[in-house]
């Protein structure tokens, strides 16, 4: 199972562009620290605040409701969204609690999130899933907010995507059960355990070669956060680019921080 995994330093802007070439054909995640589990917004808020994986369902669904009865309050001009899917998607769009699980298409939109929220003193990291092992599926995702099903990630998106998946070619790992963790979900998924040691390559080249891993882990050492940021910025990988309104604007003005590593 140690072979499905393999990592991977990246330490240039051509590194990058390497691998993420090499990679292609993934899902991508982008995450501040290399030693973050992959974990959703539910799993965090639940064990911030001691709630029980059993319970979590039972949340879930409050908080849908909670959402449904309000969201027109806070928003002008609102569309209803036609299914649970898209309602939850919402939710996990405006910082809620949810067990949607964010991914991306592009590597540069996920080094983006992997640098600009990268910890102090911290390695940032862009998990890479392979795309092929998402086969078509005839499941209802509405189905799984209603009930506990068997481990598995789904992968999907709403009918009708909002400005931000758009313009971050966005996407969701669903995981159809909430008594197991997300993360052992897609060890599962992938046939390997996400706790074991990884494959260790010194060099971006040795992806093409070594092309039967699952999952690659490409960590972005800090001393080069700067480099590779300021690289995204001449790609136009910025805040404003991938946010919309005012809040892309915000994000852009944090970018400036970095001015001063």
């Amino acid at each position: 199972m140690k072979d499905n995994v393999a990592q991977v330093i990246i330490k240039t802007p051509i590194d990058l562009v390497i691998a993420g070439e090499a990679l292609r054909n993934c899902w991508f995640r982008g995450q501040g620290s290399e030693k973050w589990g992959l974990t959703s917004t539910l799993e965090r808020d639940a064990d911030n605040f001691g709630v029980p994986r059993r319970f979590l369902i039972e949340r879930e669904q409050t908080t849908l409701r909670l959402f449904k009865e309000r969201a027109h309050i806070y928003i002008h001009n609102f569309e209803k969204p036609r299914s649970k899917f898209e309602w939850h998607s919402l939710i996990r769009h405006y910082g809620g609690p949810s067990r949607l699980f964010d991914v991306t298409s592009s590597y540069l939109v996920a080094a983006y999130f992997a640098l600009c929220d990268s910890a102090p003193k911290q390695n940032g990291v862009i998990w890479a899933f392979k795309e092929s092992y998402f086969s078509e599926n005839n499941t209802n995702i509405d189905d799984l907010f209603e009930k506990q099903d068997k481990p598995e990630i789904l992968i999907g998106k709403p009918e009708e995507l909002n400005s931000r998946l758009h313009s971050q070619s966005g996407n969701f790992f669903v995981p159809a059960c909430l008594l197991t963790s997300l993360e052992d979900q897609i060890s599962e998924k992938f046939g390997t355990n996400l706790k074991d040691k990884y494959s260790k390559y010194r060099s971006v080249k040795m992806i093409e070669t070594n092309i039967n891993h699952k999952i690659w882990k490409l960590v972005f050492p800090r001393a080069v956060h700067s480099e590779l940021f300021r690289f995204l910025s001449r790609c136009n990988v910025r805040g404003y680019s991938l946010f919309p309104g005012l809040e892309g604007l915000a994000m852009s003005l944090k970018e400036m921080m970095r001015a001063y590593e």
